[in-house]
């Protein structure tokens, strides 16, 4: 009998609820972090100081709240936010209007061997998305010993644990205040760049192939 693998229990019972499928033939085998994902690389690191948002222009990445949080925080007076990727007319228009053109900065496509130095160099990892069946930013970030400021909604929760600074992504007041405190204190941030590091090492993809192999036979 075909089997369904997903990476997060949130999802399997999405699909469970979704597709009508029989409990027993869902399983979560996870996901896991690469190697190269480790405190210490700096060789692509920005000039500057930033919060990151590892995105893209979906929708569901909740990029006009963030931009919008960080223009409220006052950060901007010390930092820059850098996106992966290029922005769309409509959200440069809005990063204008929010009067931060200079302070958020967007890095373009980023080969994924660079990805750890940019996220090393991040002040934290801002990753308030509305929906992710994973949010593999998260492990990458913590890997690498970074702060992770992220959502309390769908599986971040569960991939995030103890380890991030939890928000409600809807509420552009409490991205703003999380993304102060995630700066501003600094035993807060030594505690989740501790919790990170341990969390990201309990997903391995060994892990997940040894779930595979168990599932598939």
């Amino acid at each position: 009998m075909a089997q369904i693998l997903t990476g997060s229990e949130f999802t399997r019972s999405q699909i469970i609820e979704w597709a009508a499928v029989p409990e027993d033939r869902v399983w979560n085998v996870g996901c896991g972090v690469g190697a190269a994902y480790r405190p210490g690389e700096q060789s692509d690191r920005l000039p500057f100081p930033y919060l990151l948002c590892v995105s893209n222009r979906k929708r569901h990445k909740n990029e006009f709240r963030v931009v919008d949080a960080f223009a409220t925080s006052s950060l901007a007076e010390q930092l820059h936010l850098v996106f992966t990727g290029n922005p769309t007319r409509e959200l440069r228009e809005f990063i204008e209007q929010h009067h931060v053109t200079r302070e958020v900065y967007f890095a373009g496509t980023i080969p994924e061997e660079k990805l750890p130095s940019l996220y090393g160099g991040a002040q934290a990892l801002i990753f308030p998305s509305l929906y992710e069946g994973f949010g593999l930013p998260l492990l990458e970030a913590m890997a690498c010993g970074t702060p992770v400021l992220t959502s309390n909604v769908t599986a971040m929760p569960e991939v995030a644990g103890d380890a991030a600074l939890l928000v409600d992504p809807t509420s552009v007041e409490e991205i703003s205040v999380a993304m102060r405190k995630i700066v501003s204190d600094s035993s807060l941030r030594e505690q989740l760049q501790r919790k990170g590091r341990e969390r990201a090492g309990q997903f391995t993809w060994s892990n997940t192939a040894r779930r595979v192999r168990e599932r598939l036979g």
